[in-house]
C-alpha cells in the first residue's frame, strides 16, 4: 500500500532503496492569503537499524536515511537552492561554532579544534555551493522527484538525485545539516 500526504494526495511508495516509510507531510509557503503546496515529502529509514537505535533518534542514529521529495507545482532551480541554502547556513554556523567550542576531557578549550572546525565550516561551504550550482539554470516541474539519501558510514555522507542527476558530498556537517532541515527540531516543513 501506498503512503499519502493528505495535504498534497501525492502518494509514495511503502519502501525505498530496502527502507520503510515512516511518514509523508507537506511544504506549504503562505503568498499573500492563500498556503501554496509546493512539494510532499516522505522519510524512509533502515528499519531494523532505526529500531536499535531509537534512543539516539533520526539525527544520530547512524544508519542510511532516505527523504524523497514531490514537487506539487513547478519550480525554478535557482528559488529551490535558494530556500536550501537559506535553511542550512545558519545550520552549518551552528555546528562549525558548537565544534570550535569544544573542551576536552579537563574542560579545557582546544586550539586545534577550533581549526579543525573551521575547515570542516569550509568544505560544508564549498560543497553547498557545488548543491547550489546543480540546482541553477533547471526548471523542477510539478512531479519531479529530489531525492536526498544520507549514508553516515560511507565516505560520500550524503547525496542528492535532482531528476537524476546526482550531487555527493563528503562533509559529515553538511550532511547533518541537511538531515536537521528536514527532520530537527525546527524543520522546514
Amino acid at each position: 500500500a501506498a503512503v499519502v500526504d493528505p495535504v498534497t494526495k501525492i502518494s509514495f511508495p511503502d519502501t525505498e532503496r530496502g527502507q520503510v516509510c515512516l511518514g509523508a507531510g507537506a511544504r506549504t509557503k503562505r503568498v499573500a492569503i492563500l498556503d501554496v503546496k509546493v512539494y510532499a515529502l516522505a522519510l524512509y529509514v533502515d528499519g531494523d537499524k532505526a529500531k536499535a537505535a531509537k534512543a539516539l533518534g533520526l539525527l544520530k542514529g547512524a544508519y542510511d536515511k532516505t527523504l524523497r521529495i514531490t514537487l506539487a507545482r513547478d519550480v525554478d532551480g535557482k528559488d529551490f537552492a535558494s530556500a536550501l541554502d537559506e535553511a542550512l547556513a545558519p545550520r552549518l554556523r551552528e555546528i562549525a561554532t558548537n565544534m570550535a567550542t569544544k573542551e576536552d576531557e579537563n574542560g579545557d578549550f582546544m586550539a586545534t579544534t577550533a581549526e579543525a572546525a573551521e575547515k570542516a565550516e569550509e568544505k560544508a561551504n564549498d560543497e553547498l555551493e557545488a548543491l547550489s550550482d546543480a540546482f541553477s539554470g533547471i526548471k523542477l516541474k510539478s512531479g519531479t522527484n529530489v531525492i536526498i539519501t544520507w549514508t553516515p558510514n560511507a565516505s560520500k555522507k550524503a547525496s542528492i538525485d535532482i531528476a537524476g542527476d546526482v550531487v555527493e558530498f563528503e562533509s559529515e556537517e553538511l550532511a547533518l545539516a541537511l538531515l536537521d532541515t528536514y527532520v530537527g527540531d525546527a524543520p522546514v516543513s
